[in-house]
């Protein structure tokens, strides 16, 4: 989506980049499956992928990029959190 994103707006991204991305959204979605936080799911994703898209925005910005990247961390934050807990009603196991 990031990709597609970019070539419609005329951007061109590194191999780097693309690998920092697909990154960024696996360890996302780990984060968001380790979570122990007991807040409402759709605040738990943004929440989430606010403070893991953190460490990545200096870099985003020296490539023109971060606004949409920090957006878009919030929105995949969102959406891994409506994946797993609506629509495939994945419980938290609590010990």
């Amino acid at each position: 989506m990031c990709y597609l994103g970019g070539k419609f707006l005329g951007k061109e991204f590194s191999t780097v980049t693309i690998l920092m991305i697909l990154l960024h959204r696996a360890v996302l979605g780990f984060v968001i499956g380790i979570s122990a936080l007991r807040i409402h799911w759709a605040l738990h994703g943004i929440l989430l992928g606010f403070i893991i898209g953190l460490p990545v925005y200096p870099l985003a910005y020296v490539e023109g990029g971060a606004i949409a990247y920090s957006v878009m961390s919030i929105l995949w934050g969102f959406f891994i959190e409506l994946f797993t807990s609506v629509i495939f009603k994945a419980k938290a196991v609590t010990t």
